[in-house]
């Protein structure tokens, strides 16, 4: 069984953990920094596994040491948004962690598959990329697949059908301006366009594009965490079972989609070595434009970082 270890031990590192021992698809190692924290969660969720049918082997570490050959790494440590906070207002608090987290993957474990869900997801990805200067293949981030899962739910609720019927894919970056592909909206195979009405549809693309901020208002100081370990969960399992699955998540692209030097959701087949290869899907005009302006906007908010960084002279750039 494939080994993965999970950098951070609170909501999203703990629940990812649970997701990926029930699924059975990895043996999981916790780790943290917070004394007896991993090792308590990691008690906690083998004490389960009988009730959850499940016997996968997790296990809590407090020293970094022990994700040494881990073949898949999933980074969950760092700040969670406060209401009324931006994406980007995270990036300079969970950017920082980042260098040192870097140096210890390269050191332990250099031929890891790296799955990042630390925001903002976009980013943050590039960032570990560059901080690691692994192939950009292995590094991916979770960010059109969490959109994605977020879009299905909410149209099986308008139609009353189960979500399993539901496909859809996001695109772009994960931030109110990604592109939802209509076309790819289907219930069992039906175009979602012949079910709900254009303004219904329309108003479930709406909260998709605001779901985490909707959690983060509710739930008040607490992002959302169940979701997002969902799909890190998938994620681990196509790599981990090598499914060659087709899902949309965030990496570095290098000429796709005509983007260059920049970390977006396009969707991608996951396979043992991370991306197998990337998926050319062909957007109507106006999703064209979407996507194009939507990618515009984020490489201009990492220009805008790194110029302000380097006025103050600080760093690190994406």
């Amino acid at each position: 069984m494939k080994k993965v270890s999970i950098i951070g031990s609170g909501n999203v590192g703990a629940n990812s953990a649970f997701f990926i021992a029930e699924n059975r698809s990895a043996s999981v190692i916790l780790v943290d920094v917070r004394e007896g924290l991993p090792e308590g969660k990691a008690l906690d969720l083998s004490e389960a596994g009988p009730i959850r049918r499940y016997d996968t082997a997790v296990r809590g570490a407090g020293s970094i040491e022990d994700i040494r050959n881990s073949e898949i790494v999933v980074i969950a440590a760092g700040r969670v948004r406060n209401p009324n906070e931006t994406r980007d207002d995270l990036y300079r608090d969970n950017a920082a962690l980042m260098e040192k987290i870097c140096q210890d993957i390269q050191r332990l474990t250099p031929g890891a598959v790296v799955i990042n869900i630390v925001e903002p997801v976009d980013r943050i990805t590039l960032l570990i990329q560059n901080l690691l200067g692994f192939d950009r293949r292995r590094v991916l981030g979770v960010g059109g697949l969490l959109s994605s899962t977020r879009l299905r739910f909410l149209v099986s609720t308008a139609l009353g059908v189960s979500s399993r019927e539901v496909t859809g894919m996001v695109v772009g970056p994960h931030r109110p301006c990604m592109v939802i592909l209509r076309n790819t909206v289907r219930v069992s195979g039906i175009p979602v366009d012949q079910l709900l009405p254009k303004e219904e549809f329309d108003a479930i693309i709406d909260e998709v594009r605001r779901a985490g901020d909707t959690i983060l208002h509710l739930a008040e100081k607490s992002t959302a965490f169940y979701a997002p370990s969902a799909a890190v969960a998938a994620l681990v399992e196509a790599v981990a079972r090598d499914t060659k699955t087709i899902l949309p998540v965030s990496f570095r692209l290098q000429g796709e989609y005509g983007l260059d030097d920049i970390a977006v959701s396009v969707p991608v087949c996951i396979g043992a070595g991370g991306v197998d290869h990337v998926v050319s899907i062909e957007m109507n005009a106006s999703e064209k434009e979407e996507f194009e302006k939507a990618a515009a906007e984020l490489r201009a908010s990492i220009v805008g970082a790194a110029e302000a960084s380097d006025r103050k002279g600080e760093e690190p750039h994406a």
